[in-house]
């Protein structure tokens, strides 16, 4: 009876991979994005399923909402960036990194100061380049969620943060809402089905005055209601089985 439940549950986990309409293609796997919100306290730091790694952009370790934000090193000039599993690219210009970024003005100076310093650092490119995230060694048949945010509370008419994220559907996000010094940016929560080991997020400006810009960035497993829900169906059915047996 063991043997026969393992082989079960086995075919039940592949038929969960191959039922999930992300699960074709080799790129890496769509991104589902949630509307972008506008920055407002720590609790905006998802916390959801477990931490794969957290990320702040040219910034010291940093703790927000109980999640650990490893710093993200970057070399102005040059055109990658890599922390384990994680690399930037940019092409066709090179990384730029900004330790500027906050502001002493409200709202910007409302946050907690974890929080400021995990937004006043950042990631970005010369002009408006491509800058490109590659994410390796994920696990195929797990659903991801990533998070980032896009900040810059020191307002200039004549320099531009505002970011459009594709994987490849996009999301925009706005790097200052109030077009104000202290005013702040937004983030964004994205969930994918792992198709493939590797997952790319390519990042833009929003024109040719925008730069794309990635204060920090969070990656974590989430649990996936639809498989949750056919695990349970299938581990009834089992159990039901077993009891017919005995009897």
């Amino acid at each position: 009876m063991g043997a026969r439940v393992a082989v079960l549950l086995t075919l039940l986990a592949t038929f969960i991979v191959a039922a999930s309409p992300a699960f074709a293609g080799a790129e890496g796997s769509v991104i589902t994005w949630q509307a972008p919100a506008t920055i407002s306290g720590d609790s905006d730091v998802s916390t959801a399923g477990s931490l794969v790694a957290a990320f702040n952009m040219f910034g010291p370790s940093v703790n927000v909402n109980g999640v650990t934000f490893a710093p993200f090193s970057v070399t102005g000039g040059s055109t990658s960036a890599s922390n384990g599993n994680f690399t930037f690219n940019e092409s066709p210009g090179i990384l730029t990194p900004n330790s500027n970024l906050g502001s002493a003005s409200a709202p910007f100076a409302n946050l907690s100061a974890n929080y400021q310093s995990l937004l006043s650092t950042a990631i970005s490119t010369s002009d408006n380049n491509t800058l490109t995230l590659t994410m390796n060694n994920l696990t195929p048949g797990l659903t991801y969620q990533f998070q980032f945010w896009t900040n810059a509370s020191t307002f200039s008419p004549n320099v531009g943060f505002d970011t459009t994220a594709s994987s490849p559907l996009p999301v925009t996000l706005d790097s200052n809402t109030s077009n104000a010094n202290g005013g702040v940016g937004q983030y964004v929560i994205g969930t994918f089905f792992c198709a493939d080991p590797a997952q790319i997020i390519t990042f833009n400006g929003t024109n040719s005055t925008q730069a794309p810009t990635v204060n920090a960035f969070q990656l974590r497993v989430v649990p996936e209601p639809s498989s949750i829900c056919l695990l349970l169906a299938g581990t009834i059915s089992l159990g039901a089985l077993g009891r017919r047996r005995r009897r």
